[in-house]
């Protein structure tokens, strides 16, 4: 038996489908993302560079020809040539680097198709040097509260495919739209989740249900 769970969050809707373990789900199929493995192979669905909106600072994806692995590399304008590493990541054809309006912070999206993908949080010291927001855990919250929504009671590592992706950023670089996408098998449940939407607010380092938060400074009154 197939059973539609509805949620209302704020104004954004939550889908999950959940049977039983002897049912058939029918659902839309999770789409995954492409895997790229080869160092040559076609990296045309990630940012492999770019620059923040102002184009104050630039990045770009490189390999370390020592190992093979893959990092990010930011600079402020014109200063390429003194360029510092942010961070490694798998590079699989699959990153993504979103700057907050402010340029305060980063939002390092990446993975592949069997790893899922994630979301990593840095925060700017100063200059081009960011650091990691190691108790972010905007991944494992976004997991767990979809399912308690739907009334799972879960822990985070339950989706075996999970996807996560940044949709968008607050006007006040604040709050951050975060899009859920996974799902997962035990001996009692099948669940997938389509298009789960929720508000992370960055300075809390949780989700919020106050859909004003992403509103902040789109309205502007001057006097005549």
């Amino acid at each position: 038996m197939h059973i539609p769970l509805f949620s209302l969050f704020g104004a954004f809707a939550t889908f999950l489908f959940i049977t039983t373990a002897a049912s058939v789900i029918h659902a839309e199929p999770i789409k995954e993302p492409v895997l790229a493995l080869d160092p040559e192979a076609d990296l045309s669905n990630q940012d492999a560079s770019g620059t923040s909106a102002d184009e104050s600072i630039g990045y770009e994806l490189r390999t370390n020809s020592k190992d093979e692995s893959k990092e990010i590399w930011l600079w402020a304008k014109g200063g390429k040539e003194h360029a510092v590493r942010l961070c490694e990541t798998p590079g699989w054809g699959n990153m993504h680097l979103e700057f907050s309006p402010d340029n305060y912070w980063i939002m390092v999206q990446d993975g592949g198709a069997s790893l899922g993908i994630s979301l990593r949080l840095f925060r700017r010291e100063k200059g081009v040097v960011f650091k990691e927001i190691q108790d972010a855990n905007i991944n494992d919250q976004a997991e767990e509260l979809a399912l308690k929504q739907a009334g799972l009671q879960k822990k985070p590592d339950f989706l075996d495919h999970r996807y996560v992706n940044l949709v968008r950023w607050s006007p006040d670089s604040r709050t951050i739209l975060v899009e859920l996408r996974g799902k997962g098998v035990d001996d009692k449940h099948v669940v997938q989740i389509s298009e789960w939407l929720g508000l992370y607010d960055l300075g809390k380092r949780k989700f919020i249900f106050d859909l004003n938060q992403m509103n902040r400074g789109t309205v502007q009154i001057d006097k005549k």
